[in-house]
This record gives structure tokens, C-alpha cells and sequence, in this order.
């Protein structure tokens, strides 16, 4: 007997499907039906686990937030040092807004998200800032930054560097990834501006 998928695997397989579709179609061009063929399934079965296009989109975006979260923690556990972690964020940062960059672009265009999906996305930003705030107590404690440096504002500093300009290669001056110089960035944030 071969084992069903579990609901939950359904319905991130439907999510997945549903990435596809959206990519290739855009919010507007994105049809259930096309959803429901990418997924191998029937439209009805989409309609059991979304109860619309609108809601579908909205679990994409909650499943890609949480992508994010994830991937960001482990590429922060693989580095050794201060460098290396920074150096990891940067790579993981611009490789994610690459792969999503469709679904980015789609996010920006719908006007108006409900409220759970907007709390669900506040709630994961918190997580991911303190993926970084430990991130920068730890090399506080090790010695690798300095004993008097304010935490909170190291955090938003190395955030605010990798997110704008990861944004800025892959949505404004597109680059491949691999010219993107990661090592130049994390410089620029250890050694500051003198």
C-alpha cells in the first residue's frame, strides 16, 4: 500500500504548486485551475485547503517568511566566527530574494493583506532579529566585537546593510550572484567606515 501525504504535506505541496503559478502568471494571470494541474491535483481539492486565491497567496507569503527565518538561523549556525556569519547572512540573503524575487514583486503590487498575515509577519521579524541579536551577543561574548558596543544598534546596523543592499543588486543594478562581492560587504560592517 503506498502512504498518503499528510494534510499538511498536501498542503505545502499545493503551496509550492501555487509558487509556480504565480511566478510564471502573476497575481492577476494565476487561475485555481492552473494551481490545481501544477499540483496534480483537482481544483476542489485546492478549494478544501484554501478557500480562495487570496488566502492561497497569503500562505505562500507565510511559508516564505518562514523559509526565511529558517534559513537565516542555519546559515548563522554555520559559521565559526563574527566574519563567517555575516559573510553566510549576506550569501543566504541575496540567494533567497533571488529565488523569490517573483513573489516579492507580487507581494508589492496587492493592496491589502489581512491583518493575520501582517501579525504572522511582524511575529516572524521578531524571530529573525533576534537570529541576529544572538548572533552578535555571542561575538560580543568571544571577543570578536568590542566589550562597549551597543547590541540593539549592531544588529540593526549588519540588518540594515545586508537587507538594502542585497535588495538593491538583485531588484535595481541585477547582478549574477556570483558577482556580488559578500566578503566587501562584511568589511564594511566590521571594520566600519575609517
Amino acid at each position: 500500500m503506498i502512504p498518503t501525504a499528510s494534510r499538511e504535506e498536501k498542503q505545502t505541496d499545493i503551496i509550492k504548486a501555487a509558487i509556480r503559478v504565480f511566478s510564471e502568471h502573476g497575481f492577476d494571470g494565476a487561475k485555481m485551475e492552473y494551481i490545481a494541474k501544477e499540483a496534480g491535483i483537482g481544483k476542489g481539492t485546492v478549494y478544501e485547503y484554501f478557500e480562495s486565491k487570496d488566502r492561497l497567496f497569503e500562505e505562500i507569503l507565510k511559508f516564505s517568511i518562514e523559509g526565511f527565518s529558517f534559513g537565516l538561523k542555519e546559515s548563522i549556525d554555520k559559521g565559526e566566527t563574527i566574519e563567517k556569519k555575516i559573510l553566510n547572512c549576506s550569501r543566504f540573503n541575496a540567494e533567497f530574494l533571488n529565488n523569490h524575487m517573483d513573489i516579492v514583486h507580487i507581494a508589492m503590487q496587492v493592496q491589502i493583506l489581512s491583518k493575520e498575515i501582517r501579525i504572522h509577519h511582524m511575529a516572524v521579524q521578531i524571530v529573525v532579529l533576534e537570529h541576529y541579536k544572538e548572533m552578535v551577543k555571542v561575538a560580543k561574548a568571544k571577543g570578536e566585537l568590542r566589550g562597549d558596543l551597543d547590541e540593539e544598534l549592531a544588529t540593526y546596523c549588519i540588518i540594515g546593510t545586508l537587507d538594502q543592499f542585497c535588495k538593491q543588486r538583485i531588484f535595481n543594478d541585477p547582478s549574477p550572484l556570483g558577482e556580488i562581492d559578500h566578503q566587501a560587504i562584511v568589511d564594511v560592517i566590521l571594520k566600519g567606515l575609517r
